[in-house]
């Protein structure tokens, strides 16, 4: 901890702002741009493995700034498979969740809704977490075909917004 109580190297947007991109602004200005390894507007998406566990088991708090039950973070792209199987339940991916972003009459990108169950699949329980997965339209970033690092990082590198639907309470 830095003195004063406040954490190192934590990033943080002013008060009274919320971090809360349309799909096109995260692709355009913050996917795009993270690919390239510019600046980003503000760097408060942090970066992690979001296949890699559970969505209840992420570093959430490695998100400060966003809606309630909603947070960002860059990480390796999910497989092409319909389900990612982890311990203790999976994600499958919801078809009618997918399709082409577009900004300026351009397709920059394209997202893929992917929900998570508990149990194995196909007999799992649907949770309230969901994730959209957010990749970049190779076609949008302009690369030199001998830049192997950025093209490896434009096929791997994605932007998700993982959200926690919860259930409406009963009065």
């Amino acid at each position: 901890m830095a003195s004063g109580g406040q954490a190192l190297n934590r990033p943080t947007l002013p008060a009274g702002y919320r971090f809360s991109p349309d799909n096109d602004d995260l692709i355009v200005y913050y996917l795009k741009r993270k690919v390239l390894g510019q600046q980003l507007p503000a760097d408060v998406i942090p970066t992690t493995d979001v296949y890699a566990s559970s969505p209840d088991k992420l570093p959430l708090d490695d998100f400060k700034g966003g809606e309630a039950n909603e947070w960002f973070f860059f990480s390796t792209r999910s497989k092409d498979d319909d389900i990612i199987v982890l311990d203790g339940g999976y994600y499958a991916v919801d078809p009618e969740g997918a399709g082409p972003v577009t900004w300026e009459g351009k397709t920059v990108g394209y997202v893929k809704t992917l929900n998570f169950y508990q149990g194995s699949s196909p007999d799992g329980k649907e949770t309230e977490w969901m994730v959209e997965e957010f990749r970049v339209n190779p076609e949008f970033v302009p690369v030199n075909n001998n830049d192997r690092s950025t093209q490896e990082k434009i096929e791997n590198l994605v932007a998700c917004k993982i959200s926690r639907v919860l259930p409406e309470p009963e009065w």
